[in-house]
């Protein structure tokens, strides 16, 4: 590498002696322009973006200083060398106060002007070094950031910080990472699954993901994994809570349909700790439990439990044994007596009425599950109205989606025969197109039926979800390319419907017990690269 250099000098044959010194002098110098007076050497260091400027004190018009100070303001990382006379010493204080890094005396003799250049090169290199290290540095934090944050998060919630040196040391490692402050509220975001499911792993691997896509955004944000659920710290002066909760809920919907539940708890004017942990934690349990889907603050639970009011029990119980003695007409009226007691006996509160209809259903679905109506892993149906009684915006939403839900329920017990066929014609639409994108959504909208009420009879006939149904056709596809080495993991992932190899791997070893890889070389199949 060659570094620039720009002579500035009034003096025609100084410039033309400084051009020669550094032509022979063997260094990595390369002279790139020459400047005649101080207006012309800030024009021209501007222009070339110099690494090295030589810069005469005294010129007509604007002088060295004059210059240097322009320069250096311009471009910081130049190098200024100024080039002075015996009697102008007095001058040499104030170039090296506005960052020039040596000076030359007139007459310049070359053996002294090239030691300037070889301590020029010195500083470059330690430069650079210092540089390559800093850099170095920055990957290795980033590359630890994850782990520093969530161990600032621990010790915060955890109760480990006890004195105001052990704050000030969380707040120094807050500061490596370019964080101002430390979190002052939590978000526990709990995703409403059955652990029945079969890929009940895969989607809060799936949950987890989202919930990092939308906390990067938010650079001043702390992550911990607990498993059941994800915490996340922030500070509410730099992040806003409810956006970021929010945002947490969209991604996780885009990528996975499951609902879940964002607790938040705040400590204004402080930090966080246990007893703020505990309250995001307890609001994320009660919403999930009463609300689901919901965003819910310390706030809106103290609402939630207002009023108090005992329903009416006896007319919960008949309900029940309507549905198990499968008198729908009589199930249907009580139902309507309930939804019409919620409304008045809660003063209209919409909050309160979802909460009072989620207890309501929560009961209904276990007395079906007692009966035997529907499998123990069909429980997406409870969480799906679980999720609509949470956007219902209205009383008039909120009861429509109550008695939605009770028909579902009845519909359980009816003999579904005669959808058999279309069951029949869905699995064998999947087994001739498992490589495309198959949205269940799309599929249903295609066939004009209800996707969840497809949804359940897919499994009823299947004795699996169209979810593991397409994945199992997809894995058992994939063993047979597998097992031909003309074709690499990525591309078997493609043939049968994944464009992530990785995650491809994931779900092949979740359901078959071992990698893509691992496969090959039991049944004695070698790929080179693999």
């Amino acid at each position: 590498m060659e570094y620039k250099v720009l002579i500035c000098d009034d003096e025609p044959l100084e410039r033309e002696v400084l051009a020669l010194i550094i032509e022979r002098s063997g260094l990595p110098f390369k002279t790139v322009g020459e400047a005649k007076n101080g207006f012309e050497a800030v024009e021209k260091a501007e222009e070339l973006n110099p690494d090295v400027v030589l810069m005469d004190i005294k010129m007509p018009g604007k002088d060295g200083l004059a210059a240097s100070a322009e320069i250096k303001n311009l471009l910081p990382n130049t190098k200024i060398i100024i080039i002075t006379a015996y009697d102008e010493l007095e001058f040499v204080k104030e170039a090296l106060k506005i960052g020039s890094v040596d000076y030359l005396l007139k007459p310049i003799r070359p053996e002294e002007f090239t030691a300037v250049l070889k301590k020029l090169m010195g500083l470059f290199e330690r430069e650079k070094s210092s540089i390559k290290k800093e850099e170095e540095l920055k990957i290795a934090l980033k590359k630890a950031e994850k782990m520093i944050k969530a161990g600032i998060l621990a010790s915060l919630i955890m109760g480990d910080v006890k004195t105001e040196e052990e704050l000030n040391v969380l707040k120094m490692q807050a500061r490596l990472l370019d964080i101002s402050a430390l979190p002052n509220a939590i978000l526990y975001v709990e995703p409403n699954l059955d652990e029945s499911q079969p890929m009940a792993e895969l989607l809060r691997y799936e949950v987890l993901n989202a919930v990092k896509d939308a906390v990067e955004e938010a650079d001043d944000a702390f992550l911990m994994n607990l498993g059941e659920a994800v915490i996340i710290g922030a500070n509410s002066e730099k992040v806003d809570i409810l956006e970021l909760s929010s945002a947490i809920q969209r991604k996780v919907e885009e990528r996975t349909d499951i609902l879940v539940t964002v607790g938040i708890a705040e400590n204004r004017g402080g930090y966080v700790n246990r007893k703020v942990y505990e309250e995001a934690k307890s609001n994320a349990h009660l919403g999930s439990f009463f609300l689901g889907g919901k965003i819910v603050t310390g706030e809106e639970m103290e609402e939630l439990f207002k009023y108090g009011e005992e329903m009416d029990g006896d007319k919960e119980e008949k309900l029940l044994d309507c549905i198990a003695l499968a008198n729908y007409g009589e199930a249907e009226k009580v139902f309507e007596e309930i939804l019409q007691d919620l409304v008045i006996k809660t003063r209209g509160s919409l909050l309160q009425c979802q909460t009072r209809l989620a207890e309501i259903m929560l009961l209904i679905w276990r007395r079906v599950r007692q009966l035997g109506w529907i499998d123990g892993r069909n429980s997406h149906l409870y969480f799906s109205y679980l999720k609509k009684l949470s956007r219902a915006q209205t009383l008039s939403a909120l009861t429509m989606c109550g008695k939605s839900f009770l028909n579902d329920i009845l519909l359980l017990s009816d003999n579904l025969k005669e959808s058999k066929g279309l069951v029949d014609q869905v699995v064998k639409y999947i087994n001739e197109n498992y490589h495309k994108d198959l949205k269940l959504k799309e599929i249903t909208r295609m066939i004009y039926i209800n996707t969840e009420h497809f949804s359940r009879l897919f499994k009823k006939e299947v004795g699996c979800t169209y979810a593991e149904y397409l994945t199992r056709v997809r894995i058992e596809s994939a063993k047979k390319y597998l097992s031909n080495p003309s074709f690499s993991v990525a591309d078997v992932a493609k043939k049968v419907g994944y464009q992530d190899p990785n995650y491809f791997s994931k779900v092949f070893k979740k359901v078959v017990g071992i990698t893509p890889t691992e496969y090959r070389k039991n049944i004695g199949i070698a790929v080179e690269g693999e």
